[in-house]
């Protein structure tokens, strides 16, 4: 704390209680008779007034300090293009900051009450001034003055990293917070452009007949490669592998009786539309197949291809095992 001028005659009034005496010290202070100031107290002895003309001069000196600092705080300020009636203000908030950095250690002497207090003051008067003038007084003063000014931010006691064992016994510490990763360079990689056909607009509209025209010969090759796996299957040896192969050639067999059933449903049905084209052009009324129709038409030309095959005999036994079977599940049975 910088002591005040009159600190030295204050103690003067502290041995007196006479109010006509406390008005000769200071008259005689103000005369520039400091120990006839003393002296007028009366109660004081000698030894007293040395030690208070010291503190006197002592106060003298920390005021000519604190008078040199203010003239240096006009020399600073006389060099921005600032209105004389914002400098006031300007040098209490540069004394201010002057104060902050030069304090290492905070201070609990007021308490947090008057630290916030202190930080209010201080918006209150940069409030008044314009963000031009505050620029011009930042970089005069420096960021850094300015911020703790302003803040009153100081810097953060470093953490201690090393940890080491008291003692030998004990377990090793270590930190609570978790480690920053390593941050990794990333390679960058072209991106690949995947395009799917079927889902593509660019590639057209599918038309299942076109493409079935289109890979017919992928069943053909499919036949010759049964034909391969047939006689793959007679030499070989190995039962994983028979296995393998027998699988292979049902897959593709099934996969093969499946076209040839769409191809018969397809060309049926060409055939009915060249039908029902005739009827139109002939002027009779067309006739459009039910789902009943097509399917007795379906099954009666299946028991013709059976019967030439020599087939019908065994597909209507199996045919009436199955329908036994399924009639007794809903027959009630002799438990009871």
């Amino acid at each position: 704390m910088v002591f005040l001028g009159t600190e030295w005659f204050v103690r003067v009034f502290q041995f007196s209680k006479d109010k006509k005496l406390h008005f000769m010290v200071k008259q005689k202070y103000k005369q520039g008779n400091k120990k006839n100031a003393l002296l007028a107290g009366g109660v004081i002895n000698s030894n007293m007034i040395e030690s208070i003309a010291d503190e006197a001069s002592d106060v003298e000196g920390s005021d000519e300090e604190q008078n040199n600092e203010e003239s240096s705080e006009d020399d600073e300020l006389n060099g921005l293009d600032i209105p004389e009636a914002k400098l006031p203000v300007l040098r209490s908030i540069v004394s201010k900051g002057k104060v902050v950095a030069s304090d290492q250690q905070p201070n609990f002497q007021f308490g947090e009450k008057s630290e916030d207090a202190e930080k209010l003051a201080i918006r209150e008067e940069l409030s008044a001034l314009t963000f031009e003038e505050l620029q011009k007084l930042k970089e005069k003063i420096g960021s850094k003055k300015f911020n703790l000014t302003l803040t009153g931010v100081k810097k953060k006691t470093q953490v201690r990293t090393d940890f080491k064992r008291a003692n030998p016994n004990r377990p090793r510490e270590i930190s609570s917070k978790s480690r920053r990763l390593e941050t990794k360079v990333a390679i960058q990689v072209p991106k690949v452009f995947r395009n799917d056909p079927r889902f593509d607009n660019l590639c057209g509209e599918f038309r299942e007949r076109a493409f079935h025209k289109n890979y017919d010969f992928v069943n053909k090759m499919k036949e010759d490669e049964v034909k391969k796996l047939k006689e793959e299957l007679r030499e070989e040896t190995v039962p994983k592998r028979i296995e393998k192969i027998k699988y292979l050639i049902q897959r593709m067999e099934n996969q093969i009786r499946a076209e040839k059933t769409r191809k018969l449903e397809e060309e049926k049905q060409e055939e009915e539309k060249r039908i029902t084209i005739e009827a139109l052009r002939e002027g009779k009324s067309p006739y459009f197949a039910t789902k009943s129709a097509r399917k007795e038409r379906d099954l009666k030309e299946k028991f013709d291809s059976l019967k030439e095959d020599g087939r019908l005999n065994q597909y209507m036994a199996k045919k009436r095992k199955h329908n036994a079977q399924r009639d007794r599940k809903h027959m009630p049975s002799n438990d009871y």
